[in-house]
């Protein structure tokens, strides 16, 4: 019989798995070192997310308590393609139908696609 899609073995998964879990306590252990000493546990602890601080108000978002907007976190992210959301904002509606039409030429768009290809 011939093997089409390759030999599997169950040990080869095993030793693979341990190295794994080996490699991710290291980088833990790493991790824990070269931080800037955080403390975990006692007095002075609190939930620290990209220069968010929980004990500061974050104005517009009062009613939000014990919340966290994720301006930080996502921040690099929304200034790289901040010229690709300006342009989406100016395109957005808030119409359904807009959106339904705009999944039907997408869709009508990969069906041609599809069909040219073969």
């Amino acid at each position: 019989m011939v093997e089409v899609f390759g030999y599997w073995d169950a040990l080869y998964f095993i030793l693979v798995f341990i190295i794994g879990l080996v490699l991710a306590y290291l980088l833990d252990a790493w991790a824990k070192k070269a931080g800037m000493g955080t403390r975990e546990v006692g007095d002075g602890t609190k939930i620290f997310i990209s220069g968010e601080d929980p004990e500061k108000v974050i104005p517009g978002f009062e009613h939000l308590e014990g919340y966290y907007t994720g301006r930080n976190t996502m921040w690099g992210v929304i200034y790289g393609v901040k010229r690709f959301f300006t342009t989406l904002r100016k395109d957005h509606t808030g119409l359904l139908t807009d959106y339904v039409s705009y999944l039907l030429m997408t869709t009508a768009f990969i069906l041609i696609l599809m069909l040219i290809r073969g």
